[in-house]
């Protein structure tokens, strides 16, 4: 699988995970049981006293943590009958392992964090607490219209949220400035289409001898980012139900195939062809590339002063359609917790727009998980003279062309069996071979739900 992060080493942390094909790899390790519900499972949970000590586990950056303090003591000064103990797991599979053992023990914290690929997996095991009637009960102190609907839809299953949202992330496409005004190409239009990004990306294509240095356009291949250019093309991944999955069809077959012929043209790099560990957008190699909306702090890090950037929208398929697929991080409740009335407390303080504003909105880190604290967001961003100069455009995408969809129970086998065939991409596999061999593979898992 072509992987375009920053930071390919945190393939599991948080960031990572959101990041380029990351964001269900976690999600194999918390899904490889499979089944409807784990034997041993204790969801015998109860609402307690609404006081006492909750546990909350969260798997995020040492800079996060530190908020995450900051968070709990605000908590602590107006609700000072609920002691709130903290456990960040930095690392992403160390996190979900926590999670499965403790889950099976029937001992997860009373609040932990989950992601939009993690619901309705969990949800199949019997895992989390559904809130529809408590956000029923206060739905003037949630306010869940303020939400992105299409981060509502992937923490749904029946009717009713299991997790209330932190963050929300989408792709664009990371331009090299400097590179398009040397080869006199102007900035892409927000008409642009997926053939015009490539035609835009062929004159950068270069070669010393038989090895090439440079090539067109960074392109990642991660699932979820599939999902929506598939959709912008008219094709699907599950079916309507989310019961099988059904990604093998000619509309999907001709967005692969087209993939499979840039990277034999140069434009894309196929998977293995760039150096290993490196950022091919702040070194140069490409002058686009796909990346997402948590890579903004990283890149200008890693840029410093080399060039001038930007970022973009996604370009359109022949649809006339964006279709951006986004995947967001989230706070839910075990059902088994033995005190979810204080549960329930602090996850409402945890997700207010007062709590989004200092977690996400005032350090700039992805999109906040509500729409109030965006328009915050974008005015932290546009008082900053640092790049990228359109990050606007991160919340503008979410608002104008998210797709309102739901991952299924068998997530995590589809992103097994996604990544397997895509790592062939380019190099041996055949783009019908793929399709067939990730459908057929991961139907075969989608019945044992």
């Amino acid at each position: 699988m072509i992987n375009n992060d920053i930071a390919p080493k945190m393939r599991l942390s948080r960031r990572g995970l959101l990041g380029v094909g990351t964001a269900a790899a976690a999600g194999v390790v918390a899904g490889c049981t499979g089944g409807k519900g784990l034997p041993g499972t204790d969801t015998s949970g109860d609402a307690g006293s609404g006081t006492g000590t909750i546990q909350w586990w969260t798997n995020h950056t040492e800079e996060d943590t530190k908020l995450f303090k900051e968070r709990i003591e605000a908590f602590n000064k107006a609700h000072p009958d609920i002691t709130v103990k903290l456990l960040n797991i930095a690392e992403g599979e160390q996190y979900y392992t926590k999670i499965n053992t403790a889950a099976v023990a029937g001992k997860l914290a009373d609040v932990f964090y989950t992601r939009s690929f993690d619901i309705a997996p969990f949800v199949a095991r019997d895992w989390l607490l559904p809130l529809k009637d408590l956000i029923g009960k206060d739905r003037g102190e949630v306010r869940p219209d303020d939400f992105w609907p299409a981060e509502v839809a992937q923490l749904t299953v029946d009717d009713s949220l299991y997790a209330l949202p932190y963050d929300f992330s989408n792709f664009a496409i990371y331009v090299n400035k400097t590179l398009l005004d040397k080869q006199g190409i102007s900035m892409p239009t927000d008409d642009w289409t997926w053939d015009d990004l490539f035609e835009m990306g062929k004159p950068f294509v270069k070669r010393k001898g038989a090895r090439q240095i440079r090539w067109g356009v960074g392109l990642t291949t991660t699932d979820w980012f599939a999902m929506g250019v598939f959709d912008a093309h008219g094709g699907e991944t599950f079916s309507k139900d989310l019961t099988s999955c059904v990604v093998d069809n000619a509309a999907n077959l001709g967005v692969v195939t087209g993939w499979a012929e840039q990277m034999k043209a140069g434009v894309v790099p196929a998977t293995g062809s760039t150096p290993e560990g490196v950022d091919i957008f702040a070194s140069q190699l490409v002058p686009f590339n796909v990346n997402g909306s948590w890579a903004t702090l990283q890149t200008r890090a890693a840029v410093a002063d080399k060039f001038e950037w930007d970022v973009v929208r996604l370009p359109k398929g022949p649809s006339g359609k964006r279709s951006v697929s986004a995947a967001g991080g989230a706070w839910s409740i075990a059902k088994a917790s033995k005190n979810q009335a204080a549960a329930w407390t602090f996850l409402k303080f945890i997700t207010s727009e007062e709590s989004t504003d200092k977690l996400i909105a005032d350090v700039t880190r992805s999109i906040p998980g509500r729409q109030s604290s965006a328009k915050r967001w974008e005015q932290v961003v546009s008082t900053g003279k640092l790049p990228p100069s359109s990050a606007e455009i991160f919340p503008q995408q979410m608002a104008d062309d998210a797709v309102n969809w739901s991952y299924p129970k068998f997530w995590s086998e589809f992103e097994q069996a996604w990544n397997t065939q895509f790592d062939t991409l380019g190099v041996r596999g055949k783009p019908a071979t793929i399709l067939t061999k990730i459908q057929d593979d991961t139907n075969v898992a989608a019945k044992r739900y």
